[in-house]
């Protein structure tokens, strides 16, 4: 059954918190970097292309380590660093955006906010790791979390930092969540970032990898009240083989909502007894967020980011 329209809008501030103390990174992948906002022109286009090839030759082809290191403030104060690949494009991807105006910044926000109200946390999607440390190194969340990822390249990175960083409340899963369990085939992009799940029959059409899934109800963790799903343009097929843990226990759930099956993927969870949010900047004070209602195919469409909240559960998550 659709839970009911709902038409209340939701303003929530949030303090902000750096976790990330410092990032250093090789010379030639550090040419690389850019706003990712906008097209580089003139020296800046040429010095990307540079260290594009550069970086393509002495860490690609050579296969020269391109040992970065990140720093990071801990959930009591103390700082920790790991050691990471800076040839991966998914962790230049996330340093450009980091460097020029935050990582998923409305996203970063309201997970802030919502963490110290949960005790488990899926990250699903978890790519490098941004959200699952947002959520470890956070001073009032005592919760445990886990990590899922369809990549072996990127299971492998999470591994090593869960272990250089000591992080005991972490598990990584080893596995992506899907609607099926078992092999899953997945565009090969340079930009690890993106990666997106193909069906088979589109296998011989492109250059892809395999990666394993599961059923978000056959997963045997603890199940999640705080569940955030970014798996470019999977998100439905998560839901659809979701449908017991999430009609039982009831998580919240922030879910991005750009792609072509973003709507069937509210609609879908709207079946479910949920009622759906967009997300946005704050329009008052600053360092808040805003939650409007989501409760047409129009007010989810070109919405980057949907949050999916239990029926009558506003008041526990949005206020106070």
């Amino acid at each position: 059954m659709d839970s009911a329209k709902n038409n209340k809008e939701y303003s929530i501030a949030v303090q902000p918190r750096r976790f990330i103390e410092e990032i250093s990174i090789p010379f030639l992948p550090g040419l690389k970097l850019h706003d990712p906002s906008r097209k580089p022109r003139g020296m800046e286009a040429l010095k990307k292309k540079l260290g594009k090839a550069g970086d393509e030759i002495f860490h690609g082809w050579l296969n020269v380590p391109a040992r970065g290191i990140f720093t990071i403030r801990m959930s009591d104060g103390t700082y920790r660093k790991f050691e990471f690949d800076a040839h991966q494009s998914a962790y230049m991807a996330l340093i450009s955006r980091e460097k020029f105006g935050g990582y998923e910044p409305i996203e970063t926000m309201f997970l802030e906010s919502m963490l110290p109200k949960a005790q488990s946390f899926y990250d699903v999607g978890a790519n490098c790791g941004y959200f699952t440390l947002l959520a470890v190194t956070h001073p009032d969340f005592n919760g445990k979390i886990h990590a899922f990822e369809l990549t072996n390249v990127m299971n492998t990175a999470l591994k090593n930092m869960v272990k250089a960083l000591d992080l005991k409340s972490v598990e990584i899963a080893d596995c992506g969540l899907s609607d099926h369990t078992g092999s899953v085939f997945m565009t090969a992009s340079e930009a690890t970032h993106l990666t997106k799940v193909v069906a088979e029959d589109e296998t011989a059409k492109q250059e892809i990898v395999e990666g394993e899934a599961k059923k978000l109800d056959d997963v045997l963790f603890a199940p999640p009240d705080l569940l955030k799903v970014d798996v470019e343009d999977h998100e439905c097929a998560v839901f659809r083989r979701g449908e017991q843990i999430l009609k039982q226990h009831q998580p919240l759930i922030i879910f991005e909502s750009r792609g072509s099956n973003s709507g069937g993927a509210g609609e879908l969870l709207k079946t479910y007894g949920y009622d759906l949010y967009s997300l946005h900047q704050g329009s008052g004070a600053e360092n808040t967020i805003d939650l409007k209602p989501a409760d047409t195919t129009e007010d989810i469409a070109g919405q980057e980011n949907l949050v999916a909240v239990p029926a009558g559960q506003e008041p526990r998550w949005f206020t106070g």
